[in-house]
């Protein structure tokens, strides 16, 4: 509104308000539209194409419009910086410089990240797991006589045979099968020969006693079981949980513990590999084939004590190595069916005594005693001459054979351990009392063995992939953003620059081309 004053001509002054037209409403829109676009930033790429007729906007940028477009609106830092000649090369250069090594530094992160995901590498996850019972294992008792004396009655020609097979073969002459005193020695024996002159169940053991203190039939719980080193006898073997299940325990520490009384017997021993009088024992799992290789010893006269530990494997199965560099073998999978020919169950200890089985029985024609194969029993002369050499020899160094075995860890499989200690067994006055009770040579010949757990845990070590598809993702976005401050959105931003450059270059093609 303005004020202005006229002289009159009766000279006065005369003020004369004049107010501005009226604005009509669309005048008022136009203004509020041209103080909008002033104040607001250069309209981006996107919105000038929406002004424009469909299929116009892609015609008329070229490549240097887009890439403009891109560097500026990026969320990829230092792009723009580096692209931005205009003012301060110095700058710029040092900006590509900084983004080249970035990118390179990213190149390389992901080409090892590529790498360790094709090599399907694992790490392990190790745990101690609470719980309220434990499996409990198979035990597996060996005399270390192989042989019952009364049981073998060897005459002067057996006894030679033995000392020459035995630790004291460096102190005996060498003995000659061809010499008519020793022709039995060349006799084929008959199947059931190692069971007729080895120990029995009732021979070794006078009592059984469970982890309540309940007295158990020995013959029951206890399996005949062919090792290398003789018949010797299992408890929870995989025989006995097929016909009353699975043993498991709920109690600790040794005084609620598995005991077993022996009975040695020195007086039946006979010469063999080992000097010592006692039993060996081994502790495995149930499925497993009882690797006579481990386990301690136990001697007559004293009560030894084996605490128990159990750790629990599970390795990945193929692609994924375990162990050794080779694959396990999943013998949970459905329709599994064991590569074994004279084994139940699948273990590897029991593959690699096949393995050594059909190794020996190519080179002497005969299998051993104490083999479970269906060839025929070796004689006295084709053990000592063929059979023991190549066993003790000429498998283990025949390192190509052993590799045609392919006697692969199972994916899942239960070690136990044991920790031993002993003390004098019996106790002066629990001698006295046992040897008016008809027990001779307590200290010579008996011994107690107790088996229990310190606490109801186990370790569990199970492996899982190192990288999956999810931390692969992960690992990349964290380099991405490290190294460039980028992220997926970025790549896709990338992408859209690139697909875009190419339908310009290609409609500006096609329309010289029409030209």
């Amino acid at each position: 509104m303005k004020t202005r004053d006229y002289l009159s001509e009766d000279g006065l002054f005369t003020s004369v308000i004049s107010r501005p037209p009226l604005d009509t409403n669309l005048q008022k829109e136009q203004r509020s539209n041209t103080v909008l676009t002033k104040l607001s930033e250069k309209p981006s790429l996107v919105n000038r194409r929406a002004n424009e007729p469909s299929g116009a906007h892609l015609t008329d940028t070229n490549v240097q419009t887009l890439w403009h477009s891109f560097r500026s609106n990026t969320t990829m830092h230092g792009l723009k910086y580096a692209t931005d000649m205009s003012n301060y090369k110095l700058r710029g250069g040092l900006w590509i410089l900084a983004l080249l090594c970035m990118a390179g530094l990213l190149i390389y992160t992901c080409v090892g990240l590529f790498n360790k995901y094709t090599q399907h590498t694992t790490m392990s996850n190790i745990k101690v797991e609470l719980v309220n019972q434990l499996p409990f294992p198979a035990i597996t008792f060996c005399n270390l006589s192989p042989y019952k004396r009364s049981s073998l009655r060897p005459d002067a020609a057996m006894e030679h045979y033995l000392l020459t097979i035995s630790r004291m073969t460096n102190f005996v002459p060498p003995l000659d099968y061809d010499y008519p005193i020793y022709s039995n020695l060349s006799l084929p024996l008959p199947d059931e020969w190692i069971h007729n002159v080895s120990f029995t169940v009732n021979d070794l053991f006078y009592a059984c006693v469970d982890m309540q203190n309940v007295m158990l039939n020995c013959s029951e719980v206890l399996t005949p079981t062919l090792t290398e080193i003789g018949l010797c006898f299992t408890f929870n073997s995989e025989e006995y949980i097929r016909s009353h299940g699975p043993l498991v325990t709920s109690t600790t520490g040794s005084a609620k513990s598995l005991a077993f009384y022996t009975h040695i017997d020195q007086d039946e021993y006979v010469y063999n590999d080992n000097l010592a009088a006692g039993m060996k024992i081994i502790v495995h799992d149930p499925n497993e084939e009882p690797d006579t290789d481990q386990g301690f010893f136990a001697s007559p006269g004293f009560s030894v004590y084996a605490s128990l530990t159990l750790t629990k494997y599970k390795y990945l199965p193929y692609p994924y190595k375990c162990a050794g560099g080779r694959y396990c073998l999943d013998t949970d999978v459905e329709g599994f069916q064991s590569p074994l020919r004279y084994h139940d169950m699948y273990s590897r200890n029991a593959c690699i005594r096949e393995c050594k089985y059909r190794y020996l029985v190519r080179m002497c024609g005969c299998q051993a005693p104490t083999d479970t194969g269906p060839e025929r029993t070796c004689t006295f002369r084709e053990y000592a001459e063929c059979y023991r050499l190549h066993n003790r020899g000429g498998y283990l160094q025949n390192i190509a054979f052993q590799q045609t075995c392919q006697c692969d860890l199972p994916c899942e499989f239960n070690v136990y351990g044991t920790s031993v200690t002993s003390g004098y067994f019996p106790s002066k006055i629990n001698e006295i009392f046992l040897n008016n009770a008809g027990f001779e040579n307590l200290r010579r010949d008996y011994m107690e063995v107790r088996f229990f757990f310190d606490t109801l845990s186990y370790l569990n070590v199970e492996y899982m992939p190192e990288y999956n598809i999810e931390k692969v993702i992960a690992t990349l976005g964290g380099q991405m953003g490290i190294f460039l401050g980028a992220s997926f959105l970025t790549l896709s931003e990338l992408v859209e620059f690139l697909l875009m450059a190419l339908i310009v270059c290609c409609k500006r093609f096609t329309k010289r081309r029409r030209q």
